[in-house]
């Protein structure tokens, strides 16, 4: 199979990608492990804010919805349950669908793979009731299941947060928030002071020394700055921090740089979103975990510099734009991110690691 753009993920980066890329007449491929475009979007029935300019305030899943209609006025070609394995000599990606391999062979690839969630570890952490804040939003958005009753949340991000409030829109009791740091780590106060105004307490500089149960969570032992408590509970949501998912890089023999507030080993790109191959483009939480608003502005600038170098578009046009996409990323992303993200482009030329990664 031959395609003008290959696209390794359907999340919102992704879906933006296709859209900068197809309505300029290019034909798209976007690969993707689920059986449904639009990432963790779907499971997202908060209000996402702020997006960009192009896009009203919407819930997630009505901006996922939204995305999947938009592609489909173009030459967009999903391959769900599909995923890659691998590269061959010729550049082509090895495509699955767990019962066949085949090529396909691309000019250009946006990887747009998204990211993954870091559990926290404590005695007897992988009990069932004990999952990350992600699978226990899964279940409530998705799945419509109850994850349990009487809960803890581990961690205080804003991910942590909206889990929480969700949760206790489901009726689900939630216990208490424990935070290892001495305050919230949420950027968004408001929702740390919806759940304390609906009495939620914080446990900060606190962690859970023991979890205990019969084939369940039922118990946990929490350490507090000058005494231990024990609260019953079912279940246990863990919120340790997102980090971006690499593997196809390092298939692609990308080069890479560490800049703690993008996520950590994050692959080196320029301002046009591209890698230092030339024929592959970043967008997404692989190039830096943020926002689902500066999510989508990646993808933008990466489809629009694909469609440069496909010439579908002129330099000129392509910097216009990128340039507008650039402003309005460092309005939308928190400070320290963009900041990390600038610093990160200033390393391009000097990655700290290259050609260390057998593909």
């Amino acid at each position: 199979m031959k395609t003008d753009v290959l696209i390794i993920g359907g999340g919102p980066a992704g879906l933006s990608a296709a859209i900068e890329t197809a309505s300029r007449g290019l034909d798209v491929t976007i690969v993707d492990e689920t059986s449904k475009l639009g990432g963790q979007l779907n499971q997202q029935t908060q209000e996402m804010r702020p997006l960009p300019s192009v896009y009203e305030p919407m819930r997630g899943f009505e901006l996922a919805n939204k995305l999947i209609e938009q592609i489909k006025d173009f030459n967009v070609r999903p391959l769900l349950k599909h995923r890659v394995v691998g590269f061959y000599a010729d550049g082509s990606a090895g495509i699955t669908d767990e019962e066949n391999v085949f090529p396909i062979k691309a000019k250009k690839i946006i990887v747009a793979s998204g990211a993954a969630e870091k559990a926290v570890a404590f005695p007897k952490w992988t009990m069932p009731g004990i999952m990350t804040i992600g699978a226990a939003q899964t279940l409530i958005n998705r799945d419509f299941v109850l994850p349990g009753r009487e809960a803890v949340i581990v961690g205080s991000s804003d991910f942590a947060m909206e889990t929480a409030m969700q949760l206790m829109a489901v009726g689900t009791r939630v216990k208490a928030i424990i935070e290892k740091q001495s305050e919230a780590s949420a950027k968004e106060q408001e929702k740390v002071s919806e759940l304390l105004r609906n009495g939620i307490p914080f446990y900060f500089n606190s962690f859970i020394k023991e979890a205990r149960g019969n084939g369940q969570v039922e118990q946990i032992d929490i350490e507090m700055p000058d005494e231990v408590i024990t609260l019953n509970v079912d279940l246990i949501c863990m919120d340790g921090g997102r980090m971006p998912i690499l593997d196809v890089f390092y298939q692609l023999g990308c080069s890479f740089g560490f800049q703690e507030e993008l996520g950590g080993w994050v692959p080196q790109y320029s301002n046009t979103f591209q890698t230092d191959r030339e024929d592959v483009f970043i967008a997404g939480n692989a190039a830096g975990i943020s926002t689902q608003g500066a999510l989508l502005l990646t993808g933008m600038i990466a489809g629009i510099s694909v469609s440069e170098e496909l010439q579908t578009i002129s330099p000129a046009e392509a910097n216009e734009m990128r340039e507008a996409l650039w402003k309005e990323l460092g309005l939308l992303e928190y400070k320290e991110v963009y900041s990390g993200r600038v610093k990160h482009l200033e390393n391009f030329t000097s990655p700290v690691l290259k050609d260390q990664f057998i593909s």
